[in-house]
């Protein structure tokens, strides 16, 4: 990962205190797959909030800062469905975050 993109990251959690909650909790789940239901559930978030943090959604979650666009959470389709997991290379992130995976 390069300084720059690392900054983005950075700044992307942030600014949002959902996006950084949503990198603990697939930090806490690592390596499995999560619906955004599940994810939303266990965090007491809504569904549209939490998929805003993971691909984006209007003016409020831009796309380009999502988790998704910046490389740190990986997306699986199954169907109409969609699942998430923290990539491999944001492990390192957990501890900085305090959160052990798995």
């Amino acid at each position: 990962m390069t300084v720059k993109l690392f900054g983005r990251v950075v700044r992307a959690l942030r600014r949002s205190r959902l996006r950084a909650e949503v990198v603990r909790f697939l930090c806490g789940v690592y390596p499995e797959w999560a619906y955004p239901s599940i994810i939303a559930e266990s965090l007491g978030a809504s569904y549209e909030n939490v998929v805003g943090a993971l691909r984006g959604l209007g003016r409020r979650y831009r796309p380009e800062d999502s988790l998704l666009a910046l490389g740190v959470v990986e997306e699986r389709v199954e169907g109409r469905l969609r699942l998430y997991r923290l990539r491999d290379e944001y492990v390192e992130l957990c501890r900085a975050l305090g959160r052990e995976p798995g």
